[in-house]
């Protein structure tokens, strides 16, 4: 089972930054998710919110701002990660909150060479087929919500756009979720394990892995 760091290690540094990817392969993961969004002026950016209050002293939207901008508050662009990560063995989850950044997104991957080390996963059906379009190598992700279980529908979806798997939501990692993706040649994996218990649970559940908060020491 694979084991994702929950947008970095958010419990030893701010969600989403280089610090907080820096610690999560500090303290042994190999592979992280982030959020990402674009700035006013089109740049990826690693962030959950649509709106800036919680993480940084701004106020209103990330799209509203311009990158130069939003960079002064402590915020950290996609390629800036490629950047630090491209010459170790991490694999990077991006979780795209928007649609229309899908080509300056895929664009930043190529430029750094790191398309074999990047995933894209989405709850945006629209951001999965351009993005099969754009690069129908990348390997591709269904998110689904906190009220959505794992339905034939959206097994039947994700096969038809040649996903290679889908991330759902822990109330619905089920045994008989694991085998209706396991039928479909699909990978599972689950978001956000944050106890020991529930890290055991899954792994005998057999997901392919979680999106994790628990950073090993």
């Amino acid at each position: 089972m694979q084991r994702v760091g929950h947008r970095g290690d958010p419990r030893h540094a701010p969600e989403n930054t280089l610090a907080s990817l820096a610690m999560a392969w500090r303290h042994g993961r190999r592979a992280v998710e982030c959020d990402v969004r674009a700035t006013r002026d089109g740049v990826p950016i690693l962030f959950h919110d649509a709106v800036l209050d919680r993480m940084t002293p701004a106020r209103g939207p990330v799209s509203a701002r311009p990158w130069t901008t939003v960079r002064s508050l402590g915020v950290t662009s996609v390629a800036e990660v490629l950047a630090v990560f491209r010459r170790r063995a991490m694999t990077i989850y991006f979780d795209v909150k928007v649609t229309g950044l899908e080509r300056a997104l895929h664009r930043a991957i190529v430029r750094a060479r790191m398309a074999d080390r990047c995933r894209i996963a989405s709850s945006h059906p629209a951001v999965l087929t351009r993005f099969a379009r754009l690069a129908p190598r990348l390997p591709l992700y269904r998110v689904t919500g906190y009220h959505r279980p794992i339905t034939p529908r959206i097994v039947r979806g994700a096969r038809r756009l040649g996903l290679r798997g889908v991330l759902v939501f822990t109330r619905w990692a089920t045994a008989s979720a694991v085998a209706r993706c396991r039928a479909a040649g699909l990978e599972l994996y689950v978001w956000t394990v944050r106890r020991a218990a529930d890290e055991a649970r899954f792994q005998r559940l057999g997901v392919t892995g979680i999106m994790t908060e628990r950073c090993p020491h």
